[in-house]
């Protein structure tokens, strides 16, 4: 089968001179200097029925991840508002088509609620077998000067200056499991940046915040697992 892995060599080889949008050429320069990715041609992100606002895409993920972080809060009133989040993002699409793969956020989960507040975020892949740290996900400034947009950002560890994505939400449905702790399912389409195209969250495990709050009360963290599917 010619994988996304040939592909990537053919590109960056061929005697054929091929003409590339910079989003393309970023994508494939990451994936080719990733020693540890595995073939993603037939990963299929799997998606609750009966649903239209989370619809995957035709073609095949560039990357598949493990989210773990904080999703982050402030007590606006009496009810807590999102003021962001921050994960550490593993690979995970060696584990696609194991039977690994289908709980590695629970059980990533059941890791990270257990270490103690000093452990940082990057402590939880390789002790559940996802040792392979692709990059990290926070917040920033939206471009438009009024609120806080999502970045996936992996260029501290490939060394291209491209290699991130600023997602715009265009889609999203409540956990289909225990939703009040559990957080949203999403679809973001990039804003700024040439890792990706389109960013889900799926397979969601906790992150949701209390359903009140004392009106004056602290920020506050909620520790939370995904997994991420970048196309």
């Amino acid at each position: 089968m010619f994988s996304f892995k040939h592909l990537t060599a053919y590109l960056f080889t061929a005697a054929v001179m091929v003409s590339l949008s910079p989003a393309l050429a970023s994508a494939l320069a990451v994936h080719k200097h990733k020693t540890h990715d595995c073939d993603t041609s037939t990963s299929v992100m799997d998606l609750p029925t009966g649903q239209t606002m989370l619809v995957a895409p035709p073609t095949a993920p560039l990357f598949i991840l493990l989210g773990v972080g904080t999703q982050n809060y402030s007590c606006v009133g009496t009810a807590f508002t999102s003021i962001g989040a921050v994960a550490s993002l593993f690979d995970i699409s060696c584990l696609d088509h194991t039977p690994h793969f289908a709980s590695i956020q629970s059980k990533a989960f059941d890791v990270w609620k257990d270490l103690p507040a000093s452990a940082p975020l990057t402590a939880v892949g390789p002790l559940v077998g996802a040792p392979h740290l692709d990059g990290f996900h926070y917040f920033i400034p939206s471009a438009s000067g009024t609120g806080l947009s999502p970045k996936w950002d992996f260029t501290s560890t490939t060394g291209n200056p491209s290699a991130f994505v600023v997602g715009a939400r265009v889609g999203g449905i409540p956990a289909p499991t225990n939703p009040a702790v559990n957080i949203d399912w999403l679809s973001l389409n990039r804003s700024d940046g040439e890792l990706a195209a389109q960013i889900f969250r799926v397979d969601t495990v906790g992150g949701q915040p209390p359903a009140s709050c004392v009106a004056g009360s602290g920020d506050i963290t909620v520790k939370y697992t995904a997994k991420y599917y970048l196309y």
